[in-house]
């Protein structure tokens, strides 16, 4: 059976046809993904928006796939952006990242949040110590308090941060003294919080693209 490009057909004329098609086809989605990297480099299919003193180019089909953030996470975003944003200055970390852990409570929409006012499930493995907040403020510095040496200086590295929050340094060697934020299927927590991450750097920039429209900047 001959063995063609990777792959065996036992019709050698259809499977050099297949090929060649495959081929073409290629070719012509790499030069669509090239002309789309012309255009970003550009600067021709986005536009630029300021997100914590710095510019980010938000691409138009990035735009055109999530145009408007949700009800949830606009609301979990005016009460918690600020909050976090000044912090994450502070420690070296992106916002996105620590807004991500706000999945723990449905982004401060269901949950024990209801009962409590914390957003990012700090029961320090028991319910009976559950955190209590106030306000998001409060919140907020309750997290830094608790895990901002664990996280500081990991930047926009996911896996950095999640393994800080998990008491371990950025290879995920364990760190003596340091807390563990989740000892419960730790591995289904970290899928859970990356999930998050996720969704809040989908959200954070359309959600500052919006309200800086919104205030007239």
């Amino acid at each position: 059976m001959p063995f063609i490009n990777g792959r065996y057909y036992a019709n050698p004329a259809f499977g050099r046809a297949v090929e060649t098609a495959r081929a073409a086809e290629s070719a012509s989605q790499q030069s669509r993904t090239n002309q789309q990297e012309q255009h970003d480099a550009n600067g021709n299919d986005g536009h630029w928006v300021t997100i914590d003193g710095h510019h980010v180019l938000l691409h138009d089909a990035q735009a055109k796939r999530q145009s408007h953030v949700s009800v949830r996470d606009k609301a979990y975003l005016d009460k918690y952006y600020d909050a976090v944003a000044a912090f994450a200055k502070r420690y070296n970390v992106d916002p996105a990242l620590v807004l991500g852990v706000g999945i723990e409570s449905g982004f401060a929409s269901e949950g024990t949040y209801l009962r409590t006012g914390d957003a990012f499930g700090m029961t320090g493995g028991n319910t009976k110590h559950m955190t209590k907040s106030e306000s998001p403020e409060q919140n907020v510095k309750q997290f830094f308090d608790n895990y901002g040496k664990q996280i500081r200086g990991t930047g926009n590295d996911a896996s950095a941060f999640v393994n800080g929050l998990q008491g371990c340094d950025p290879s995920g060697k364990r760190v003596n003294g340091w807390k563990v934020y989740n000892t419960d299927r730790p591995g289904s927590w970290d899928t859970l919080i990356n999930g998050g991450i996720a969704q809040m750097r989908r959200s954070a920039p359309i959600y500052l693209s919006q309200r800086a429209k919104v205030r007239g900047h």
